[in-house]
């Protein structure tokens, strides 16, 4: 059951770490310092995270993983790919969005399938977090749009 439980945390910590790397470029893009506020604020939920689900991998026996994996390499790739030559900060902002989303649906899928109740507070604290993000996300998209 640890191993298990182990890969499944590893997949959700390297998705946090995608986070972060996704919101490093939103921050360096950011011309309004407000908005660049609210997204070191979502980059810190997510920094948080990653430190919270490291321990709980390290508690149960499990080596977390420092980066984000090929998976996310590959992820990370393909996104820089679609922005060559783009400096349009709602697509990024919208793509960052549906990362939240992504994790929501990831995190649900493995407390549905993952029986180990030790988790659940911590994966429902971070869903909690992740749907704070949204609406953070969302307003900085609709105080964008009303801008330009």
């Amino acid at each position: 059951m640890h191993s298990e439980n182990i890969k499944s945390l590893n997949f959700i910590l390297e998705s946090e770490y995608i986070a972060i790397n996704t919101f490093d470029e939103l921050i360096e893009h950011a011309n309004n310092e407000n908005i660049k506020n609210q997204l070191q604020t979502i980059q810190q939920a997510h920094r948080q995270h990653a430190s919270q689900i490291s321990t709980k991998i390290q508690n149960i026996g499990g080596n977390p993983p420092d980066s984000i994996g090929i998976e996310g390499v590959i992820s990370e790739t393909i996104s820089n790919i679609k922005h060559i030559g783009t400096n349009d900060t709602a697509s990024f902002l919208k793509e960052a969005l549906q990362g939240e989303y992504t994790g929501i649906k990831t995190i649900n899928e493995l407390l549905i399938t993952n029986a180990d109740p030790n988790n659940s507070q911590l994966l429902n604290t971070i869903i909690t977090q992740h749907q704070a993000n949204i609406d953070s996300l969302n307003n900085i998209i609709s105080n964008l749009n009303n801008v330009e």
